[in-house]
């Protein structure tokens, strides 16, 4: 029995601590960085901890600021939302971005995330900008 109660538990920690994107309550979560409450979804961003405790953002700038200052640890999983599918994570460090006024995002960061430049050709082409990667955007 006793066997039997510590394989339970043990199965009980491994869980909650899986890590991954936990979805966004639009309307209700408030931004680890500003207290703002998260209501775009073309903008919000999510970090998990290596320790898979989730600190949510209502703007890409928002997590960079909070990593600068926090000193996040790299091993960390970074992401935030489509632009082109907004609401749907994607890997922010993988993300191609794009900066420009007519991205209106919560924080004034203007940068708008894309899973891959194919769907951000289109605007890059109209708007006249160039790609931008995680490392080049604060």
């Amino acid at each position: 029995m006793r066997t039997l109660m510590t394989v339970f538990l043990m199965a009980v920690l491994l869980s909650s601590c899986s890590g991954g994107f936990e979805p966004i309550n639009y309307g209700k979560d408030a931004c680890a960085h500003c207290k703002m409450t998260i209501v775009d979804n073309r903008y919000a961003a999510e970090l998990v901890t290596p320790k898979g405790k989730p600190f949510k953002f209502d703007d890409i700038s928002c997590m960079k600021r909070y990593i600068s200052e926090q000193k996040i640890d790299a091993k960390s999983q970074f992401f935030t939302s489509n632009f082109s599918k907004p609401g749907e994570p994607i890997s922010a460090e993988n993300a191609i971005y794009l900066k420009h006024d007519v991205f209106q995002s919560p924080m004034n960061g203007n940068f708008a995330a894309f899973s891959s430049k194919a769907e951000a050709n289109d605007l890059m082409d109209s708007l006249g900008i160039t790609e931008l990667n995680w490392e080049s955007i604060n």
